[in-house]
């Protein structure tokens, strides 16, 4: 187990507004529940005078029991998103990997039009005005990743309105689109 990224996660969580308000309203419910309606089922006949009269013999025991009510929801909430964020947090540095790649990463239909980009691969496109693999790939690459005729390795581009020559990797997708990963060589 990762402790640091724990710390980090639990620390998120707690800067997380809808945790106070979860812990808050659930917590409320549960006081509302034991506090008031459960003495009124058993047919005390005011519930507020009940309450009031467990809390002047037993204070402590009293005020222990209505934070419990918001203790209980809010540890729970804290445990359960961060266990959940740590169990998928590889799904999620994946999800982002495409914004964080400082290289081109995009998906392109078959026909070459590109579906998706990630951050850093927009503003480049958006620079050149790339819209098709083609552009960037050439249509000689980019017909043999179509044709799934597997690319010799190494396979490189030169990118020539930045004179960047790239490392060309591809992976077939279930919708039958392609991701194109590009590693530059050249700064």
């Amino acid at each position: 187990m990762d402790a640091r990224l724990i710390r980090r996660l639990v620390d998120e969580k707690l800067r997380d507004g809808s945790t106070y308000v979860v812990a808050a309203v659930v917590g409320t419910l549960i006081n509302a529940y034991g506090q008031l309606l459960v003495p009124w089922f058993r047919s005390f006949s005011n519930p507020f005078e009940s309450f009031w009269s467990e809390f002047q013999t037993h204070p402590g025991l009293t005020l222990f029991s209505v934070f419990l009510a918001y203790a209980f929801p809010f540890c729970v909430g804290i445990h359960s998103g961060v266990a959940a964020r740590y169990k998928n947090r590889r799904v999620e540095s994946i999800a982002d990997f495409p914004d964080r790649k400082p290289d081109p990463v995009f998906r392109a239909a078959r026909s070459g039009q590109v579906v998706e980009v990630g951050a850093n691969t927009r503003r480049l496109f958006e620079r050149y005005r790339i819209d098709s693999a083609q552009q960037i790939l050439g249509v000689e690459v980019w017909d043999r990743i179509v044709s799934l005729e597997p690319l010799p390795p190494g396979t490189k581009v030169l990118f020539e309105p930045e004179g960047a020559e790239y490392l060309v990797a591809h992976a077939l997708t279930a919708d039958g689109e392609f991701n194109v990963y590009l590693s530059r060589l050249s700064r």
